[in-house]
């Protein structure tokens, strides 16, 4: 789908008020080339006396003005409203597709989108450019730029007064540009945040809503309103310009004659002729190359949309969200295989078949060497990687495709590389969750690091102190299955001893299910159930009293 076929189903008055600009355009060129023709011959018009010829002209300004503002600026916000709406849509695309699926299409090519739809933004100015010069040329075809060097002084107050507007209006032009400019630092933020702890925010629906409600979508709304009213302001602007020359062609017309004896000379009607083409010709050349690149921007978000393998408009969820049961009494995998592979389609890794149960209040340590496939396991569990073979029933409910979302809803997960974001994506109450808030902080040995409120969470700390965060966080989530993935690696061995020996003990009482993937054997004990991966496989799964 091209960009006006867009536009166009965006608004069926697109092409009206086009071709309604093109007839305006195409009289104003007409009646102006008319005027200089018989100017310079000195013949009178025939359809309207000489004495009122200069009422004919200024009405045709004024009235082209206003049909050129009105348009443009439809256009104008016409385009950016759908320029906001395909920003948005990648958001909404890729927050509703797998982790596997955000794997596989890469940030790059989220960024590069996001481009291309920033270049279609500057479709309006372009767009119009192309259409008001190919209309020029092509009825003034030897009269379509004009200039004569008379009257110095009336030409220099004239462009002297136009600079004291342009400077005035751009002081608020500039303001608004700073506002603009501090929202689009906070987008980039909001964004850092959705790409970079995407899979924190698929273990949410809540997060998940909350990122693209009430920041992504609230800042393009905010840029958007105020974008489209700096770009008016900078339309008018661009139309003083470009009228500025009709207004000097009427004081040349109207009151140089007047006031200073002039002739129409044949080099003086080669002269406007040529200079009045110039114009248009070289701002049709230098805008063809932008349509190029405009051109190329549209191929590539539809080529997003088409890798994401949804279409423009469609209707997006996050799926089946009913609830199995309201309390988590187990997960059971039957047969579960995973596989990875290269560029090349060629299988590098290989999860061999998985049979386990984990059952509510257990506490279970998960371990093995570098590719042994307890990453992967973890993956599966946490419901971001979905089984090649295989299946995944949480309280005897078979996990689908349909249902995912639901199933991380139920699983809280601390990964070891995890992301801490720097907004409140989870809509806590801190205000009254205050008193666990303080508790938590006191009991991660965080009152003098960390400080949290409702705007900004502090993320400039130790990778230790940033888990410590992280599992503050999760147990504001309160949620009934704990993944800890290598939680206490980056611990000194005073809060290591104590997460072993008094917070997984707690998280038991309190009925959490844990699951920690560890390499601590000196705190094996510490749990009910040892599960060692090696070479893709479960190769023994006892209880911890065994192992010691």
């Amino acid at each position: 789908m091209n960009l006006f076929k867009l536009l166009y189903k965006k608004s069926k008055l697109f092409y009206i008020g086009l071709g309604f600009l093109g007839i305006v355009n195409a009289l104003w060129a007409s009646t102006l080339l008319l005027f200089i023709n018989t100017k310079i011959t000195g013949e009178a018009l025939s359809f309207v006396s000489e004495k009122y010829d200069w009422l004919l002209y200024t009405g045709l300004i004024i009235f082209s003005f206003i049909v050129a503002r009105y348009f443009q600026g439809y256009m104008i916000k016409l385009t950016y409203e759908l320029g906001n709406e395909l920003n948005l849509s990648i958001f909404n695309k890729l927050r509703l597709k797998s982790y596997t699926e955000f794997l596989n299409l890469g940030e790059e090519k989220v960024r590069t989108a996001l481009a291309d739809v920033a270049t279609l933004q500057n479709f309006p100015q372009i767009f119009i450019e192309v259409f008001n010069s190919s209309i020029m040329v092509i009825i003034g075809v030897a009269y379509l730029f004009f200039v004569h060097l008379t009257g110095a002084v009336i030409v220099f107050l004239v462009l002297l007064l136009l600079v004291i507007i342009y400077s005035v209006r751009n002081v608020s032009i500039e303001r608004d540009l700073n506002t603009t400019r501090d929202l689009a630092n906070e987008y980039e933020e909001n964004i850092n945040d959705f790409l970079k702890g995407f899979r924190e925010i698929k273990m949410s629906t809540k997060r998940n809503d909350t990122i693209y409600n009430e920041y992504l979508a609230q800042n393009r709304k905010k840029v958007k309103e105020l974008t489209i009213k700096t770009v008016t302001k900078y339309l008018v602007n661009d139309l003083m310009g470009s009228y500025a020359g009709y207004i000097i062609i009427g004081i040349i017309l109207f009151v140089l004659p007047a006031a200073i004896p002039m002739s129409s000379e044949a080099r003086i009607n080669f002269i406007v002729t040529f200079l009045y083409l110039l114009t248009p010709i070289v701002g049709l050349v230098l805008t063809l190359y932008e349509l190029t690149k405009m051109n190329v921007a549209m191929a590539r978000i539809t080529e997003f949309n088409t890798t994401l393998g949804i279409q423009f408009g469609e209707k997006l969820s996050h799926g089946d969200m009913t609830d199995f049961n309201a309390q988590f009494e187990s997960i059971r995998f039957e047969n579960v295989t995973f596989e990875y592979y290269d560029a090349q389609k060629q299988q590098i890794f290989k999860l061999k078949p998985i049979n386990l149960t984990i059952q509510k209040g257990e506490s279970i340590f998960i371990t093995g060497g570098n590719g042994s496939g307890k990453s992967t396991f973890i993956m599966l569990l946490a419901g971001l990687y979905k089984p090649i073979d295989g299946k995944i029933f949480l309280n005897n409910q078979q996990i689908t495709e349909e249902n995912y979302s639901y199933y991380r809803d139920q699983i809280s997960c601390i990964f070891t590389d995890n992301y801490l974001f720097s907004e409140n994506y989870n809509s806590f109450d801190y205000e009254k969750k205050q008193p666990e808030l303080n508790a938590l902080i006191k009991e991660m040995q965080l009152e003098n690091i960390f400080q949290i409120h409702e705007e900004k969470v502090k993320t400039n700390v130790s990778k230790g102190q940033q888990k410590r965060i992280a599992f503050i966080y999760s147990m504001l989530e309160n949620k009934n299955i704990v993944i800890l993935d290598e939680w206490a690696a980056e611990q000194d061995p005073q809060f290591k001893a104590y997460f072993y020996n008094i917070i997984i003990p707690t998280l038991k009482k309190q009925g959490k299910t844990v699951i920690a993937v560890t390499h601590d054997d000196t705190y094996f004990h510490k749990a009910e159930r040892i599960i060692k991966f090696n070479y893709g496989q479960i190769v023994s799964d006892v209880s911890s009293t065994v192992v010691c």
